[in-house]
């Protein structure tokens, strides 16, 4: 009988030891898969920052495509579900499978004696001390702590972004001049009283409506976007060109306008017109008659790239001589 009992009791040792592994085995997976979350969304807030880092340093017209609210509504839902993360990751699933300390079912199906006698009990096991349990209060304090910081910087860049950034940053009374002043430019092709307004609104023009300006075809209104105003108020009241192809964007923007105010319906030979007369409309501007030429040659190069819709691409008879021409007796197109 000694020797027997002698025999049984590294056995029943041995088993406890391996049900003891299993269990760590069975937490392992779960541990991962929050940290691999936790991970994911440390990427995505580094990468959202970075996106917002370069949004506030774009051209006014890039700003005032994507809304304010837009990025800043983004960080705030990444950071709630940041949070709420790591509040469920803290442990909460494990604790609850792990409120009995003894053998768990699962483990008795694969380890031993389901529905039969239990071995004899594991002194070592049975009064150990518990394993030390994750402390899920750092895990809270240090998601809310980040989250908190990250959501201070989007904070802190709407704040500069909205208060002196772009069109918005200019006085209200040099906002009125350039309005005047672009109404006054746009009733000189349009050959009768007009008026043109920077939609700072976002009503008639913008990310919604998918559009720089729009007119009334023959009438007396028209509204471009605040970006493509501030182009024009650099130009015209600080005589700064910036970008080529963004100030010659927006020269063609006016123009192209104009011609709607006039009462030219085909978007194709607006486009056509509106390279022709931006040369004018550029000079008048501050722009020297060669830059401005070259600004609207490239303007047109670029139509078939920049149209996006085949309405918007110049007929094949915008061209030098050819029928919408409107100096067909000069040389050089346009």
């Amino acid at each position: 009988m000694r020797s027997s009992t002698t025999m049984r009791a590294p056995r029943a040792a041995s088993r406890s030891r391996t049900a003891r592994q299993a269990r760590r085995r069975a937490h392992r997976p779960y541990a991962g898969r929050v940290d691999e979350r936790l991970r994911l969304l440390r990427r995505l807030r580094l990468a959202l920052l970075a996106l917002l880092a370069a949004w506030f340093f774009s051209p006014p017209e890039w700003r005032y495509v994507v809304p304010l609210w837009l990025p800043f509504a983004a960080g705030l839902l990444l950071e709630a579900q940041f949070v709420v993360v790591g509040l469920r990751g803290g442990g909460g699933r494990r604790l609850r499978r792990d409120a009995d300390r003894g053998p768990q079912r699962g483990d008795l199906d694969d380890l031993g004696w389901p529905g039969g006698e239990e071995p004899e009990d594991d002194a070592e096991f049975w009064h150990s001390p518990p394993a030390p349990r994750r402390r899920r209060q750092r895990t809270v304090r240090r998601s809310v702590a980040e989250a908190a910081i990250v959501l201070g910087v989007l904070a802190a860049v709407a704040y500069g972004v909205s208060v002196r950034r772009g069109w918005s940053s200019v006085p209200a009374e040099t906002q009125a001049k350039v309005e005047r002043t672009l109404s006054r430019e746009a009733r000189s092709v349009a050959l009768h009283r007009v008026r043109v307004r920077c939609d700072t609104s976002g009503r008639h023009v913008g990310v919604v409506q998918d559009a720089d300006g729009i007119a009334s075809v023959g009438g007396r209104d028209a509204w471009i976007a605040p970006g493509i105003c501030y182009r024009l108020y650099r130009l015209s009241e600080e005589g700064e060109v910036g970008s080529f192809s963004g100030t010659g964007r927006a020269i063609a923007v006016l123009a192209h306008e104009a011609w709607h105010l006039r009462g030219v319906r085909d978007e194709g030979v607006t486009n056509c017109y509106a390279f022709q007369s931006g040369v004018r409309i550029g000079v008048s501007l501050g722009l020297s008659q060669s830059t401005a030429e070259r600004m609207m040659r490239q303007q047109l190069a670029d139509n078939p790239l920049d149209a996006g819709d085949t309405r918007y691409l110049v007929p094949p008879e915008c061209r030098d001589g050819g029928r919408y021409d409107l100096r067909p007796a000069s040389e050089g197109f346009p």
